[in-house]
């Protein structure tokens, strides 16, 4: 029977920094948005600006950490079995 290792997946701590980085970004450009909208008096277009900004910057980072994760399951992958052909253990 196969047993799972102890080890986290890296996934799970992808989901839980996009989750930080969603919030933060969120909070940081929208009320940016919404402190320009009540100094320019053009409300809400500043608002709906920041939101999309903030969204963007989270979705770009939680695709770059998930690129990141994917090379280096396939680079450890490459290297076990890179070791099984050289007869290592």
């Amino acid at each position: 029977m196969h047993r799972r290792s102890p080890r986290r997946s890296p996934y799970l701590f992808a989901a839980i920094d996009f989750g930080y980085t969603l919030l933060a970004s969120l909070g940081l450009f929208g009320g940016l948005g919404w402190w320009l909208d009540g100094k320019l008096r053009t409300a809400p277009l500043f608002l709906i600006a920041g939101i999309l900004l903030g969204l963007a910057v989270a979705f770009n980072g939680l695709l770059r950490r998930l690129n990141a994760i994917d090379r280096a399951v396939k680079a450890a992958k490459k290297e076990e079995t890179q070791k099984t052909r050289d007869g290592q253990p």
